[in-house]
């Protein structure tokens, strides 16, 4: 059986982590590249490895929000031989900021925007264009974009007046998410060569709650759906979710 290698960037800590761990744990054959903004300093996805052995567990220097370390961290990873073993299959788009604005929309500058917007809008697009032709050599072909119920026009949050910045932030990447499952679905190639986007909400997890929410996302989400699933919102739990 061949192997499945994933790519989750904001790995060092929190939901990335979690994804991270629950993937390795999900079958012998699963393999995970993790990106981390610093990781020297990344105890925990360090110690990860050395349970999952470096054959399984590649740790990438990546700063999504930097596009020289974006460029970079793909060199970095094409020479380190790691895909060798099994081309890459599935980027799930992870690394996320909620920098602290929770004001109302006449409260909010748009500087507090911005703070929001270049991690989880522009360093998604940063990652994923980075990676894209690396997928489309894989199996899998998958691009999953942690969202958040924030980022939901049609959920509770749409009803709330509160944490504008955050939340324009993830209808941004939601939007994004789905027009890029339309670019590649429409795509001039082979079928074999579309590359399948899903969006997944673990909004307001709490923190003792992480990994159970990652198992769940993993269970219910990212081993599950088909390509039928393409350009949908999901939540970690297999609920669907409004846009």
């Amino acid at each position: 059986m061949s192997s499945f290698t994933y790519l989750v960037t904001g790995a060092s800590r929190g939901l990335g982590l979690g994804y991270t761990r629950q993937l390795l744990h999900s079958g012998d054959r699963v393999r995970v590249v993790a990106g981390a903004r610093n990781p020297s300093s990344a105890d925990d996805l360090q110690a990860l490895r050395k349970e999952a052995g470096d054959d399984r567990l590649y740790i990438l220097k990546l700063d999504v929000e930097n596009p020289e370390s974006v460029a970079a961290a793909v060199k970095e990873l094409e020479a380190s031989g790691f895909l060798k073993n099994g081309p890459l299959d599935c980027l799930i788009n992870n690394a996320g900021v909620a920098r602290g604005h929770f004001d109302s929309p006449s409260q909010t500058t748009p500087k507090q925007v911005m703070d929001n917007l270049t991690t989880n809008l522009f360093g998604v697009m940063n990652v994923t264009s980075a990676f894209l032709p690396l997928l489309k050599k894989g199996k899998g072909k998958q691009i999953f974009g942690i969202s958040s119920t924030c980022g939901s026009i049609g959920g509770p949050f749409g009803e709330n007046p509160l944490g504008t910045a955050y939340c324009i932030s993830k209808v941004a990447l939601n939007m994004y998410n789905r027009k890029l499952s339309r670019e590649l679905e429409q795509e001039k190639q082979a079928l074999d060569r579309r590359v399948l986007i899903r969006g997944i909400c673990v909004g307001g997890v709490y923190r003792h709650f992480l990994e159970e929410a990652t198992r769940l996302a993993v269970d219910n989400i990212i081993l599950k759906l088909g390509k039928e699933e393409n350009g949908s919102f999901w939540r970690y739990d297999g609920e669907r979710m409004p846009w």
